[in-house]
């Protein structure tokens, strides 16, 4: 068996406090997560610990539309990570979401200042909607 293609480092982001409701997000390259979901680890160990336990609120990952699509679910996929007692819930970016809304994602979830030019633009609002869903699913489960 080969190894599967480097895309590139793991486009993961943690927050400074993992006790808020989405401490981060995680953009994968593809729907193979399995591939890529080492590099995730590796990327959270510094941050959390050793991971012992993945939990996730999606079925089947590769039919999960980009989060910039009409047809996008109302609950965003989250991954939750469990490391010595700290769960870090990560909001899941599907791949084929456009990644000018990614970067932003990324940036709200992991609490990282964007820049001012962003805050009033369409797309940072669309990542705080998307959030603001991605939190309520948390609260309502």
């Amino acid at each position: 068996m080969s190894a599967p293609p480097l895309l590139g480092p793991p486009r993961v982001r943690f927050g400074v406090d993992p006790s808020v409701a989405i401490g981060g997000a995680w953009y994968p390259y593809t729907v193979q997560l399995a591939d890529e979901l080492p590099g995730v680890l590796a990327a959270a160990r510094p941050q959390i610990g050793e991971v012992t336990g993945i939990d996730v609120n999606w079925q089947s990952f590769r039919r999960y539309p980009g989060l910039d699509s009409p047809d996008s679910p109302a609950t965003p996929p989250l991954m939750t990570l469990t490391a010595k007692g700290i769960e870090v819930t990560l909001l899941v970016i599907p791949p084929r979401t456009v990644s000018s809304l990614a970067a932003i994602l990324l940036r709200q979830a992991s609490n990282t200042v964007s820049p001012d030019s962003q805050l009033h633009s369409l797309e940072y609002r669309r990542a705080e909607r998307i959030l603001e869903l991605a939190r309520r699913s948390l609260s309502t489960s």
